[in-house]
């Protein structure tokens, strides 16, 4: 449908964002059924939410929980933002499937790396309280959406308007401070860096096969072979 459209507009990519919408709106609907949970039905939120021991130990369900809970409603507003201003032009060429889809493995992916390659570092850098402290939120998700961005910046159709190119490349740059390494970081920051750097990572495989996935037909290797 969309890519019957010659010129992309921002009212047309923000109209069409039904994939950006539907993960905001569950984001939200996990906000407050996890605020039930905790504060209605008192369980605690340590069900929910785990750290580098506990995803070593094989205790993985922590990472899909610990992806879409957020204690603050103000952290919930901060991932959102960046969600709904990157991803309607994430969505407009890629589509909404791949978008969401790539949301949620992102974070999972990111988690993995996070505890699996980088938890011996933390742990010999920063010590124990770090090594046990406690991770949630969509943040390795929304730095996922960076390695898209490009990805839809260089997609050549639909064709993104001037005003478009603009409004994407400046929110881009503002966003992608988040992972600048800072020498005056305190350990909680530099940790917190290199769980976005590890999401950018996953984000840089979910571009990856969804290149191969587009194009799997010129790839040599998937082309069927002649008979001879």
């Amino acid at each position: 449908m969309l890519l019957k459209l010659k010129k992309a507009n921002l009212l047309a990519i923000f109209s069409a964002a039904k994939g950006t919408l539907f993960i905001c709106c569950m984001l939200l609907f996990f906000y407050w059924l996890f605020l039930i949970l905790t504060n209605t039905f008192l369980i605690p939120s340590s069900n929910f939410v785990g750290n580098i021991p506990s995803i070593l130990r094989g205790e993985l369900w922590y990472i899909v929980t610990g992806s879409i809970y957020h204690a603050e409603l103000n952290h919930l507003l901060i991932n959102i933002l960046p969600i709904i201003i990157l991803g309607p032009f994430i969505e407009w060429k890629i589509g909404s499937i791949a978008l969401v889809t790539s949301f949620f493995v992102s974070s999972w992916i990111a988690t993995l790396l996070f505890c699996f390659v980088f938890g011996g570092y933390i742990q010999t850098s920063f010590g124990i309280g770090l090594y046990v402290y406690t991770f949630n939120g969509a943040s390795l998700s929304v730095y996922a959406l960076f390695p898209l961005v490009v990805l839809a910046y260089l997609i050549k159709k639909p064709v993104f308007s001037l005003i478009s190119k603009i409004v994407l490349f400046g929110v881009f740059w503002c966003f992608i401070f988040g992972i600048i390494p800072n020498a005056s970081a305190s350990d909680v920051e530099i940790m917190t860096q290199i769980a976005h750097l590890c999401g950018v990572l996953a984000g840089l495989l979910c571009t990856f096969i969804i290149l191969i996935l587009r194009n799997w037909k010129k790839i040599p290797f998937f082309r069927p072979k002649s008979i001879n």
